[in-house]
């Protein structure tokens, strides 16, 4: 039930411990979820410290969850995640991977496979670095979640991967459980059975009825494909029973239904009709339309069977007016459709035309702002000349007035000396011993005056010197600049270019060449060889891209190229990464793939899918990528061996790379894809 929670007891007991303790005791072992929550809730008000106050969300979560208030059970465990990141980076890791695990749990519940994946992947990588068993515990959520959308194959792979010392006897058995329903759906029954004989055990020895109603299922399944219907019976039997006891009322109605069929299959009508008045009013309480049928289905080959046509046609008339319900239903869906879709196509027309007319407008500017560059360019070059020529003229002035002040001063100098020599006349009677005393001290200053002036004159020049030169090693870095910007740009113009405009004219031609190669034969030819020189076109053009893979960063590249899809055409995109900083690092031809794959992606869902919204997530972990993408299109019949050439390309290049793709689409049900691309084996 509460799986995994790791209590962190303190020393003494306190009020909101001891109410948290009872909440888990009423949940866990009662089943008791109503006094359990408010246990909970008592304690939580009780302002406990931080840690068990976590916990205290986390429980409730998982309670909501079990008693199927799934929206209440989202609120409080997204409440925990703020809380969770301003605790310490050990205790981070462990309640992340426990919260995210069970808020996937409670999307899986609510439908939302793509918000549930998320929630799991992110668990996953907290679990890696917790615990192998909490990591064995999200491994087998991931493969129920799978199993749940018809995935048997990959889900038995997740199944596989989650040994069983990691796992507790609950999980354990519903371990047992799912694979058992693997093998029963992919035709291995003889497997089907050992892994149902594993589960019945642990289901016995923890008196879980639940568990053993989905065991005895299996079991009369097996018997029921073998047609041995006389065992079948005996199990669908046994589940009526078990399903009664603890008020499963979905597992009474279908033992029923099958239980009748069993009757009917052994020519023992008779014995069938009781079942299926009982399953009659189980879905008078709780309608569903697959039981619905299959119920209206049964009774009419009943009644043919005891010979009583009359009301088996009254039934078989029930099974066409419910069918014919349903299928009004999606006729009208299906009218608003094609409505949209005819109106849709005549605004198209009109957007084309405003398209092509922004495209000549954006060339015509394009050509008039580089030519402007070029004009700045040029004055930028003229206005570093001059201003070299300024710094020329004011090194000359400065060394001018340098001169004028070493003249000033040995005029000073001699007029001081003529001073002195006059002054020395005069006081020759002083005594010559007197007079050298003032000259000497003279003589000393002049020399170094001298010196000084010297010494600041040379490190002027030198000062000039560097500053010519760091003014000429700026001058050059902007040209060069300059220049790598204007091949980036005019490369990218290129290739956006032969995409936009040449491509796009080449697929204008031949869908005009399509109408005509019908009536004449001879155009056959000249479309394969236009098709060709198309592909050659996409394929410069990605080609011209490339550098920008191995000079950008590789997250900042994607979201720039998502943002100009979703700009120019109503579909609205949203992405997010895990690990950007990972993702980032890994090697050029990683990126190069991704990138291709998902412009593919794009490329298939803008031409074929009619979605009006794409989810894409981008996670990188210690040794794989993931890219999950998901529309909500029209969808189609997935075959492995009978898609396109579009996602033969994708498997191509992910099997490259050591990958694996799983596809999951429906006719009116979207895509997901989901890929997984190995980091260190890539890089070997």
């Amino acid at each position: 039930m509460l799986l995994l929670v790791q209590l962190c007891w303190a020393q003494e007991p306190t009020e909101a411990l001891t109410w948290f303790k009872k909440g888990l005791t009423l949940i866990d072992k009662e089943q008791n979820y109503d006094d359990g929550i408010k246990a909970l809730d008592s304690a939580a008000a009780l302002h406990p410290e931080k840690e068990l106050l976590i916990q205290i969300k986390y429980a409730k979560g998982v309670a909501l969850n079990s008693q199927g208030n799934l929206s209440k059970a989202v609120a409080v465990l997204e409440e925990n995640i703020p809380l969770i990141e301003t605790c310490d980076d050990t205790t981070k890791i462990k309640f992340h991977a426990n919260n995210y695990r069970v808020l996937g749990d409670v999307y899986k519940g609510k439908g939302k496979s793509l918000l549930a994946m998320k929630n799991y992947q992110k668990a996953l990588s907290f679990s890696e670095k917790y615990s192998a068993r909490s990591k064995a515990t999200v491994l087998h959520q991931i493969g129920v979640l799978l199993m749940e959308k018809r995935n048997y194959l990959e889900a038995e792979k997740y199944f596989h991967q989650t040994t069983d010392q990691y796992l507790n006897e609950h999980l354990q058995l519903g371990k047992y459980i799912n694979l058992g329903e693997v093998y029963l759906e992919t035709d291995r029954n003889t497997q089907a059975k050992q892994q149902y004989d594993k589960a019945e055990k642990l289901a016995l020895k923890n008196k879980n009825n639940m568990a053993l109603c989905h065991i005895y299922i299996g079991y009369a399944n097996i018997f029921f494909e073998a047609n041995n219907y006389k065992k079948a019976i005996e199990y669908y039997e046994k589940t009526i029973e078990l399903s009664e006891e603890i008020g499963a009322q979905f597992l009474t109605t279908s033992s029923l239904l099958y239980l009748a069929i069993a009757y009917n299959k052994t020519k023992q009508a008779f014995k069938a009709l009781p079942y299926l008045d009982q399953a009659a009013v189980f879905l008078n309480k709780e309608p569903s339309v697959n039981y619905q049928l299959s119920l209206y289905d049964t009774y009419a080959s009943v009644y043919e069977n005891m010979g009583n046509y009359e009301k088996s046609i009254i039934y078989l008339k029930k099974v066409n007016a419910f069918k014919d319900s349903v299928f009004n239903i999606e006729k009208n869906k299906q009218f608003e459709e094609l409505k949209i879709a005819y109106e849709t196509k005549e605004k198209q027309q009109e957007i084309e035309f405003l398209k092509l007319q922004k495209k000549k407008n954006e060339l015509e500017i394009s050509q008039k702002e580089k030519a402007l560059k070029a004009l700045n360019l040029e004055k930028e070059l003229e206005a570093s000349q001059h201003q070299n020529t300024i710094l020329q003229l004011q090194k000359d002035r400065s060394e001018n007035e340098n001169k004028i002040i070493l003249l000033k001063k040995s005029r000073e100098l001699a007029e001081a000396e003529a001073s002195k020599s006059q002054q020395l006349k005069n006081a020759y009677l002083i005594g010559f011993i007197v007079f050298s005393i003032p000259l000497g001290i003279l003589l000393i200053v002049y020399y170094q005056k001298l010196k000084t002036q010297r010494a600041l004159a040379k490190k002027q020049e030198e000062l000039n010197a560097k500053q010519i030169l760091t003014l000429k090693k700026e001058q050059e870095l902007k040209s060069i600049r300059a220049s790598i910007e204007g091949q980036e740009k005019e490369r990218k113009r290129i290739a956006q270019e032969l995409h936009d405009a040449v491509g796009g004219s080449l697929a204008g031609i031949k869908l005009q060449l399509d109408h005509l190669s019908s009536k004449e034969p001879k155009l056959l030819s000249i479309v394969h060889h236009l098709d060709e020189t198309y592909n050659q076109v996409r394929h410069i053009s990605h080609d011209l891209l490339l550098e920008k893979i191995e000079n950008d960063e590789f997250v900042q590249l994607v979201k720039n190229y998502l943002k100009k899809i979703a700009t120019s055409t109503h579909i609205n995109i949203d992405i997010s990464f895990f690990n950007e900083t990972l993702i980032n690092e890994v090697s050029n031809v990683i990126q190069t793939n991704l990138y291709k794959i998902l412009q593919e992606l794009i490329n298939n869902t803008i031409k074929h899918a009619e979605a009006s919204s794409i989810e894409i997530q981008l996670n990188a972990h210690a040794d794989m990528i993931n890219l999950l993408f998901e529309d909500n299109g029209r969808g189609f019949v997935y075959d492995q061996n009978k898609n396109g050439i579009g996602l033969r390309n994708i498997n191509e290049r992910v099997n490259s790379l050591g990958g694996t793709t799983t596809i999951d689409s429906q006719h009116n049900h979207g895509m997901l894809v989901n890929i997984i691309i190995p980091i260190k084996k890539t890089a070997a």
